[in-house]
């Protein structure tokens, strides 16, 4: 009933209109920019470090206040290259795990002993229930195909423990979407998305390249 439950407000959430992307996509796209494929392709290459940096600079003093100091793993879902992945293990003092569907990313994240990465399979993550204390998703739900919408919530409300946070990062640009590979939603409709397991609240707007990027966080209800 609850899978069924999702599937419907993916719908209502994303409309019925079917993206081109999908992992095909987001593998070509890995091989022929690198690391550089996680972020608005109109970036250069050698914009790559500097748009991290200010990333991390951006965002990481939200995330900072939503944490209660109890926290010792983080999930980045769909880490990509692990561009942020061992500052944020490094901001819990505690252990990263990072995941994604496309190994050609995976395989240029960089080594950390207090990081550990994984191939994604099939949408599912391979960790037990309720083990994570946090779940950084950066740039992420966007580029995912409607009808994995729903499994994925589920995954992400599976894996948390109880009280532990969701960190959201979006773009939420009104009008058309960036492309083909990348949908752009309101923060209402996200925080619909995940409103049955978690109470997001906004809680601020970057821009890069003209593009509102917005920043949401809520813990799962116990």
């Amino acid at each position: 009933m609850m899978i069924q439950t999702l599937r419907k407000l993916a719908r209502k959430v994303v409309g019925m209109s079917r993206p081109s992307a999908g992992v095909q996509y987001w593998e070509r796209r890995a091989k022929q920019f690198g690391a550089r494929s996680v972020l608005n392709i109109n970036h250069t290459e050698q914009e790559t470090a500097a748009i991290t940096k200010m990333q991390i600079r951006e965002i990481f003093p939200y995330l900072r206040q939503q944490l209660n100091g109890s926290e010792r793993l983080i999930l980045d879902y769909g880490c990509g290259p692990g561009r942020c992945t061992p500052e944020l293990a490094n901001l819990i003092s505690g252990e990263a795990i990072g995941i994604d569907p496309i190994k050609t990313l995976i395989d240029l994240a960089p080594q950390a002993a207090n990081v550990r990465y994984e191939v994604a399979r099939a949408g599912r993550i391979s960790l037990v229930d309720s083990c994570v204390d946090v779940v950084w998703i950066c740039l992420v739900i966007g580029a995912i195909l409607p009808e994995a919408l729903a499994r994925t919530c589920q995954e992400i409300q599976r894996v948390l423990k109880p009280g532990g946070l969701v960190f959201l990062i979006e773009g939420t640009t009104e009008g058309e979407d960036a492309s083909t590979h990348y949908r752009f939603r309101s923060i209402a409709q996200y925080v619909e998305m995940f409103g049955f397991f978690v109470d997001l609240k906004h809680l601020h707007d970057y821009y890069d390249l003209g593009e509102r990027i917005s920043l949401l966080a809520g813990r799962k209800r116990n």
